[in-house]
């Protein structure tokens, strides 16, 4: 039998696939939740018998598609039809905060780029504002400037912990740029924040998201979900 999650999981995944069209150019975001949903998706697209391309955001859920023998691309044309992915936080306004898997930067792009964003979320992950909870926000930086960013975040409020990995050493993402998960008090000006952050030499990208139009699908531990629109 499945549990709740799963099974809002899978109807979140079919509504997805239905909102796709043959011969889309389609945004693939990293992390758990896209690594589950994308079996539900690419089912229901071959029973369609719909064919999109994906442009992954990171080697590890691009061998998840290609294991499911879905295309996969990078972005050769202006737009992209849409963006799939998740998120580590989501406000009231449907601003986010992403990154905790390492591949903010190319999300980021290929949010930027998309027509259309779909992002999928736990219903733990709401909050009336971002940074709430003591959720951080990832900051990619390059190494040469590794100090200096780490005094900037900290003169804009925020208290910088350079990501690890498994064995203690620095976290690098495939991009070869460290990453900082910087805590900040609960903010009301999530696109402020963000230009201030970007506005540090040295930083690569911030994890905070403002897109639009954006449709959050909010996964129920009963196995319903709930959507959310921003146009």
């Amino acid at each position: 039998m499945k549990d709740g999650r799963t099974a809002s999981l899978e109807k979140v995944g079919i509504a997805i696939a239905d909102r796709m069209r043959d011969g889309s150019l389609v945004g693939l975001g990293s992390g758990t939740t896209m690594a589950s949903i994308l079996p539900t998706i690419s089912k229901r697209l071959k029973k369609r018998d719909v064919r999109v391309k994906w442009v992954p955001t990171s080697l590890q859920i691009s061998l998840v598609a290609q294991a499911m023998r879905e295309q996969t691309s990078m972005i050769d044309k202006p737009a992209l039809d849409l963006a799939v992915d998740g998120a580590d936080q989501v406000d009231e306004d449907l601003n986010l905060i992403k990154g905790g898997g390492g591949a903010l930067f190319r999300e980021k792009v290929l949010i930027q780029n998309a027509k259309r964003t779909l992002i999928v979320v736990d219903e733990k992950k709401l909050s009336g504002k971002l940074c709430e909870h003591d959720v951080r926000v990832p900051v990619e930086a390059h190494p040469f400037a590794r100090v200096p960013v780490a005094e900037a975040l900290q003169s804009l409020g925020g208290e910088p912990r350079l990501r690890l990995g498994e064995r203690g050493f620095p976290f690098y993402t495939e991009n070869g740029n460290l990453v900082f998960d910087v805590l900040f008090k609960p903010t009301s000006r999530p696109g402020t924040l963000e230009k201030e952050i970007k506005g540090i030499a040295g930083v690569i990208e911030s994890g905070i998201f403002t897109p639009a139009p954006v449709e959050v699908f909010v996964l129920k531990e009963d196995g319903s979900y709930e959507s959310r629109k921003k146009s």
